[in-house]
């Protein structure tokens, strides 16, 4: 189950932006800067989409000649707001779309904007590959509940229920007792879910969050209703299908639940103050019970006296069956945290990513580290703004693996800040042997065309270490060039000075990166001031 970074989702989907719901969701959730404007405007931009902010002085007069949609500045957090009227405003705020008039929008509006407009070029980054694992996760669980109604849908017929027209109605209604219960569980892990969003906003001016987040969405405050529901009518259905004969004992049952349903509605209206819709169709569904087992006769007053003998073997199945209640109930109740445990992941990985992207923090951190000189004149091998004010210093070896995976990420990087970095390579390697590959990846940046060095770099150590020198016999280097042996000795002397042997090793502007930086961290620091 993922959870959603509605603010980010909510607007790539108004923009047509092509993503994925899960990435999207996690990207947010997990971005050090998701709580202001400067990191939703780096988050856009990851996404290829323009944008820029500004604030809007005369409110009352511009804010209908502002191209929607929009992110606005509103009560201390983010709205996007994506009809503007006159009279009326629409937008979406904390998950939740709301209506409101103009003039009360305005009061809360910093006047604070951040616009964006999408292009062909506009995408979620790797959306391929995450559209894939998608894809894949969704055909999984398809399957998996694919597998389980064509369970339930031949033990139905095996057993003839259907010939039984009262069983077949309280299995309709357990079942969607089930799936609102199930959507009420996922209100209360926070999971998005867009059937719920729709069935709560039937009270527009009211959220079903409120609710289930108040004093009374537990019992005793241990379990909540929301998991108590979904494994009573879990077992309802269960027994249904597979035991019939204890249906007398199903219908005494939900007359137990009936008092709740009371006091639930009184609890809504007196003392939350809030409607909470699918809090109510499980109320509805529980006196739709009650009602067909009336109709069909599954509440003889007898069995009443029956359960009152405590040697009855009605009252042992009675007991069996209430146990399978609880049974239901508080392993749901235990198995909610642990499924609720991506939530806290992605809280605690936000918590850490906001300290780390802060500049000081990174600044004093990173001259505790070992610290190296290097300068312009290192190698010739350079990437992107070599007038940057972030300097990194890579010792690499071609044929090393690691080396690979840091070049893609530098690669990655790169992309992300629009080449605003410096980035120069030392080489390195295991033997003499091994050498020539380190003069001819030199004689490629020699040639003064760095998109072709940068080319040759990239597909070296994606598919050229497997040929060894054979890949560069194709592109017709100049091997006879005297600089080469030069650049190559400069390396040399390097690494002689500085006595670093391990690669990859990464410096930022002669300090080493520390252990708990990756690479992709970077990008928040291209204007670092040390």
């Amino acid at each position: 189950m993922k959870k959603t970074g509605t603010t980010l989702v909510a607007f790539l989907n108004l923009l047509g932006v092509k993503h994925t719901q899960s990435f999207s969701g996690q990207y947010f959730n997990e971005h050090p800067h998701k709580y202001n404007l400067f990191g939703l405007s780096k988050m856009l931009a990851d996404y290829g989409i323009e944008n820029a902010a500004t604030r809007i002085s005369d409110k009352e007069n511009d804010i209908t000649e502002i191209q929607t949609p929009f992110i606005a500045h509103f009560g201390g957090d983010f709205a996007i707001v994506d009809t503007v009227e006159p009279d009326k405003i629409s937008y979406i705020w904390r998950g939740i779309r709301h209506s409101s008039p103009t003039a009360k929008f305005i009061e809360a509006w910093s006047g604070v904007v951040l616009l964006a407009e999408s292009s062909g070029k506009s995408i979620e980054p790797d959306y391929r590959e995450h559209r894939k694992a998608e894809q894949i996760s969704l055909l999984k669980k398809t399957a998996f509940i694919s597998a389980l109604s064509m369970i339930a849908v031949i033990t139905y017929i095996n057993q003839s229920l259907y010939a039984d027209g009262g069983i077949s109605i309280l299995l309709a209604i357990n079942l969607a007792g089930m799936y609102i219960s199930w959507l009420l569980l996922l209100k209360q892990m926070k999971v998005q879910s867009r059937y719920a969003d729709k069935i709560c906003s039937l009270f527009k001016q009211k959220d079903c969050n409120n609710v289930l987040e108040s004093e009374g969405a537990r019992l005793f405050g241990i379990i909540g209703w929301s998991e108590i529901g979904f494994g009573y009518f879990s077992v309802n259905v269960l027994l249904l299908l597979f035991s019939p004969a204890p249906i007398t004992i199903i219908a005494l049952i939900n007359i137990f639940t009936l008092p709740f349903t009371l006091w639930s509605v009184w609890y809504q209206h007196s003392k939350a103050g809030q409607w909470c819709v699918l809090c109510l169709i499980v109320l509805a569904l529980l006196w739709a019970m009650f009602t067909a087992n009336i109709l069909f006769g599954y509440l003889p007053l007898a069995e009443f006296f029956r359960l009152n003998s405590p040697f009855s073997t009605f009252s042992f199945q009675f007991a069996i069956t209430a146990s399978c209640y609880c049974i239901a109930m508080l392993g749901i109740n235990m198995l909610v945290p642990k499924l609720n445990t991506e939530e806290t992941v992605q809280l605690l990985k936000q918590s850490i990513n906001s300290i780390k992207a802060d500049e000081d923090v990174f600044t004093a951190i990173l001259k505790k580290q070992p610290f190296y000189e290097t300068g312009d004149c290192d190698s010739v091998i350079r990437f992107g703004n070599s007038n940057s004010k972030l300097q990194l210093t890579i010792l690499s070896n071609p044929y090393c693996s690691p080396c690979a995976a840091m070049h893609k990420d530098i690669e990655a990087l790169l992309t992300k800040v629009n080449n605003d970095i410096s980035v120069q390579y030392i080489l390195s390697s295991f033997n003499e042997n091994l050498n020539s590959t380190n003069r001819y990846l030199i004689a490629a940046c020699l040639s003064d065309n760095t998109a072709f060095a940068r080319q040759i770099f990239r597909d070296w150590f994606e598919k050229g270490k497997a040929l060894k020198d054979a890949y560069f016999k194709k592109l017709s280097l100049n091997m006879d060039n005297p600089e080469i042996e030069i650049e190559f000795r400069k390396h040399e002397s390097w690494k002689d000075k500085t006595q670093i042997r391990a690669t990859p090793t990464v410096l930022v502007n002669g300090y080493q990166l520390p252990e708990n930086y990756k690479i992709e961290d970077l990008r928040y620091f291209t204007d670092l001031d040390l």
